[in-house]
């Protein structure tokens, strides 16, 4: 075969190839449904309740269990517990007279130096009292709470004493405050005590 005959035939054999395929195109991308709004709280409490979940009645009989342990705590520690709060009713008593024979002493701040130095023990005992009662961290409930409470707002007092506190214009307010606190305090010992489904162990 000549080398014309063979390119002639070279061209055919190109020009009968099937034609190299277009590119694809990309597909589109399937639209997502657009997300629902967000539920307000109220409407998510809803859904859940519809939906059968009890998660408030499960909280509320969580805490109750948990006061009811609390409360076992303290009706077991109970005479420590009134001794706490007998022992703060007394300072705070002595707080309150001391602080105005304070204001009429010639030398105000000195009266309050030498009470303070004659107090050191008292404040050792509440302190160790106090400790003794919230050892481990334990959780003993409301009645706990109300407790510490007091305990920390007479630490506050304590510590902000001098020889002018008497005339000072919270002083009379946070004295009247601690009393009402222990008032509520031995009331809710005395709620423990009654209980019958507290009995000691």
């Amino acid at each position: 075969m000549t080398l014309a005959a063979t390119l002639a035939a070279t061209t055919l054999l190109i020009g009968c190839a099937e034609p190299a395929a277009p590119p694809s195109r990309p597909q589109p991308l399937r639209s997502e449904p657009p997300a629902p709004p967000p539920m307000t709280p109220e409407e998510l409490a809803e859904a859940r309740r519809k939906a059968g979940f009890r998660d408030d009645d499960l909280a509320a009989e969580k805490a109750l269990a948990r006061e009811q342990g609390g409360r076992q705590y303290v009706r077991e520690h109970l005479a420590a517990y009134r001794g706490l709060v007998k022992a703060l009713r007394r300072s705070v008593d002595d707080i309150d007279r001391s602080a105005r024979r304070w204001a009429r002493a010639r030398d105000p701040q000195r009266a309050y130096r030498r009470w303070r130095d004659a107090r050191d023990h008292i404040v050792a005992d509440l302190t160790q009292r106090y400790r003794e009662l919230r050892r481990e961290g334990v959780d003993a409930g409301s009645t706990q709470a109300l407790v510490e409470r007091i305990y920390r707002q007479w630490e506050d007092v304590h510590n902000d004493l001098g020889g002018d506190a008497a005339e000072q214009e919270r002083f009379a307010a946070l004295i009247s405050e601690l009393s009402e606190g222990l008032d509520a305090a031995e009331l809710a010992l005395d709620e423990i005590e009654r209980d019958e489904d507290l009995a000691p162990r």
